[in-house]
């Protein structure tokens, strides 16, 4: 359709039709992911007293507050704050890198907007195309609004590879392998690890040989077109050369101005170590056991386990799927067996369910702005 032949009229009223239909597709899937996200809340506390046992059962909320130990309870909030500072420091960088200006409000919201979309679509895709969006409505130049998300996912996803990997091999020296149930789940992560580092690895040889890689993407969507699994080959395979060079751009240009990302580098493995350390927090302050090195090496290896695990479950944000792996995973931990529904919960409500409820506030915020600057608008016309 050619939108500049059509009269100005026919257009708006296009683009009000399109502007409805999104908002109440956002509506439908924020609808049905709150849904989903109270049924794991409700699914916590059953399962955790089925995995740990008759004889123990979870703590009641005012039994719960008895335990707490609230310093540390005050240690684990520092925590996550220092988390959501790393995050939102790595886009404020990279903005100063690319604009001359560190605008860190800019930044907090594109980390924000990213986790929440990260969340509401199946295996965490979602949140890069709307931060790119987001940075391009704040009059950041189109380079720099392509390149600042993906080449924040590019070196956090490889920092974060890197350690799973080091404590998937770590993993035998502080976990009983004994357990049927670590065993399975630790093989599960092995592959689940491999699947998801076939993303970087990818981007890298897509870098390195360009030509030849175009060449190999072109063969496999043939293949699958072939086998009915992808229905439209020429499209969908320029879509993932387009969306492969993007990324591959955004690698060349990193490695070019190595020394000017030293410090993205840096937050990077702040924010990885930071990532798995969470729960150990949430372990010691809601259980109340004594902390200790091994504790903090136990429980990193569980949450690395627990994360490959739930990735193989394309609910948004893993939804469903990380509880119940977490709670089959921490329910082996000695001494938080009483408590071990709620140390997932405040874990997951924390570093998930907190972006998802600030990510509809921002949105609704969004929504009602963008109604009244068009009633205004409509008014002053």
């Amino acid at each position: 359709m050619d939108w500049e032949k059509l009269p100005r009229e026919q257009i708006t009223k296009r683009a009000d039709r399109e502007e409805k239909r999104n908002t109440r597709g956002w509506w439908i899937k924020t609808i049905l992911l709150l849904v989903l996200v109270i049924g794991s809340i409700i699914m916590l506390f059953p399962l955790g007293d089925y995995l740990t046992g008759e004889e123990v059962k979870q703590l009641s909320l005012p039994e719960l507050l008895k335990t707490i130990n609230y310093p540390l309870f005050a240690l684990l909030l520092g925590v996550i704050v220092l988390y959501i500072l790393t995050e939102s420091g790595k886009y404020a960088y990279m903005l100063k890198v690319y604009t001359g200006k560190f605008r860190f409000r800019i930044a907090l919201k594109t980390m924000f907007l990213g986790k929440y979309y990260d969340g509401i679509t199946p295996l965490s895709t979602g949140g890069q195309p709307f931060q790119i969006l987001y940075l391009h409505k704040k009059d950041i130049p189109a380079g720099a609004a392509s390149a600042i998300p993906i080449l924040r996912y590019i070196v956090s996803i490889f920092f974060l590879s890197l350690l799973s990997v080091i404590l998937l091999i770590l993993t035998p020296d502080y976990i009983d392998q004994n357990e049927t149930v670590n065993l399975t789940t630790l093989i599960i992560a092995w592959i689940s690890l491999g699947i998801n580092v076939l993303v970087p690895v990818t981007i890298v040889l897509f870098s390195i040989f360009p030509k030849t890689c175009k060449r190999i993407v072109m063969l496999i969507v043939k293949l699958l077109s072939k086998l009915r699994i992808v229905k439209h080959r020429y499209p969908t395979a320029m879509r993932f050369v387009r969306e492969m060079s993007e990324y591959s751009y955004a690698t060349r240009q990193f490695w070019k101005q190595f020394f000017k990302f030293i410090p993205l580098l840096l937050l990077c493995i702040l924010e990885s170590l930071l990532f798995v350390t969470i729960p150990f927090f949430a372990v010691i302050a809601i259980a109340n056991v004594t902390p200790s090195f091994e504790l903090a090496m136990q429980i990193a290896c569980l949450v690395i386990i627990t994360r490959y695990t739930a990735l193989l479950v394309p609910t948004p944000g893993n939804t469903g799927a990380m509880e119940a792996a977490s709670t089959l995973v921490f329910s082996l931990v000695t001494g938080i067996e009483t408590v071990v529904g709620w140390v997932i919960l405040v874990w997951r409500f924390l570093t998930y369910y907190v972006y998802i409820l600030s990510g509809i506030g921002i949105n609704i915020f969004e929504i009602i702005r963008g109604a009244v600057r068009n009633r205004r608008a409509a008014k002053s016309e």
